[in-house]
């Protein structure tokens, strides 16, 4: 950001100019450093700009996060300066928001600072999580390590998402463009063919009338049913700010057949991997324990872990605790048990990690396997209720019409 100066010497007199910085402390700092006695110092007001206005268009994409991680990774293994690493991966990236940053870090490190706290500034591109391991691998001497261990986790859990994205493409593409053309064949073709037809005194086909019956339902009734939307929307955002509401929907979500297993398999995917990582990287479970617990979106499996973190502060252990919650799987809860007895939680915790990514991948691939054929099904029904819809008319019109 920029602030706007009134400094006096005695050679130039009053002078007036801007500086950039990041806090007024640091504007004042520098101009000191021209020379001049500072009279006045003051944020400069600017528009704002398209980062501003529009964040998700300009953001550290998942792809981005991961190239500059095992980029950096290589740079460090190789026995380089931090800082120089940093200008050169500054120079090289193409994101301009993800420039800044670096830019914000290297100033960080010019002034004293760590690679983890310059990084913690920023915690919408570096997570707790990251900057735990940076911060492990910077005080153990392993830097090199635990950001190959960041980036293979990061590249694993980007490619899980756009796996998801691009076999979700085609089915929703498939419906979407289906329903466009019900709703254009029913508002645009279908009613000058059936005014027509009504002239003509020709009988309309019951599943045509059935066709303009529903759509002229949904006419009348268009913003009724825009109110109600709207109102079941506003009413899930307030019944998230209310804890005992939010807890209630999370554990239906736990329990719906499909989809319950899907988060929970995710929830302890996420959970099992921050934790291995960390113990890995040389950070006690105690401290780990909280940075994976704030990952944890659910609040009935947050319960539980955090009963776990009590269980484990007053010296009872992890797994101790966690054995009286049903929702978390028995076969989990006990290789726990065992990861803590035989004093190997950092790879037991892996492992479950990847056979609980293993089974998301494996449950997600089944249902979107499913989701194609009943797209298809899906498809094929309006069409063919299109079609019937409109070419029964005509039919029926041809035969009035025949001598």
């Amino acid at each position: 950001m920029q602030y706007k100066y009134v400094g006096y010497t005695l050679q130039d007199g009053i002078i007036k100019g801007r500086v950039k910085a990041d806090n007024q402390a640091e504007a004042c700092g520098e101009i000191a450093d021209f020379g001049y006695k500072l009279l006045e110092v003051s944020r400069c007001r600017q528009l704002p700009g398209m980062e501003q206005l529009f964040p998700s268009l300009f953001r550290v994409g998942g792809k981005d996060l991961v190239r500059f991680t095992q980029q950096l990774a290589t740079m460090v293994r190789g026995g380089g300066s931090l800082q120089r690493a940093m200008e050169l991966l500054q120079a090289e990236s193409h994101n301009r928001i993800m420039r800044g940053i670096l830019s914000s870090i290297i100033k960080t490190l010019d002034q004293g600072g760590s690679l983890s706290s310059g990084m913690a500034q920023h915690p919408n591109v570096f997570g707790p999580r990251y900057v735990s391991v940076v911060g492990a691998g910077e005080h153990t001497g392993r830097l090199a390590p635990a950001l190959d261990q960041l980036a293979a986790t990061l590249e694993r859990e980007q490619d899980a998402k756009q796996k998801v994205k691009q076999t979700m493409m085609m089915p929703m593409f498939t419906i979407g463009a289906a329903a466009i053309m019900l709703i254009l064949m029913l508002t645009v073709l279908m009613p000058p063919l059936l005014s027509t037809f009504e002239r003509m005194g020709n009988d309309i086909p019951l599943i045509t009338r059935i066709a303009m019956g529903t759509m002229n339902i949904a006419t009348e009734n268009l913003k009724t049913a825009a109110f109600v939307i709207v109102g079941v929307f506003v009413l899930l955002l307030l019944a998230k700010r209310v804890k005992s509401i939010k807890y209630g929907l999370n554990l239906l979500q736990v329990k719906t057949p499909i989809l319950g297993q899907l988060i929970l398999a995710n929830e302890l995917s996420q959970f099992s991997r921050t934790i291995g990582m960390l113990l890995h990287s040389g950070i006690p479970l105690a401290t780990a324990l909280p940075l994976a617990i704030t990952g944890c979106k659910n609040l009935t499996l947050r319960e539980a872990f955090l009963a776990g973190e009590e269980s484990l502060v007053s010296g009872h252990g992890l797994s101790e605790a966690l054995k009286e919650f049903p929702i978390l799987p028995k076969m989990w809860v006990e290789l726990v048990v065992i990861g803590e007895e035989s004093n190997s939680l950092d790879q037991t915790m892996s492992d479950l990690a990847d056979a609980y990514q293993k089974e998301l991948e494996n449950r997600l691939g089944s249902l979107l396997a499913l989701l194609e054929p009943l797209s298809t099904l899906a498809v094929g029904g309006i069409v063919l209720f299109i079609a019937l819809s409109m070419f029964l008319p005509i039919y029926s019109g041809l035969n009035s019409a025949a001598p």
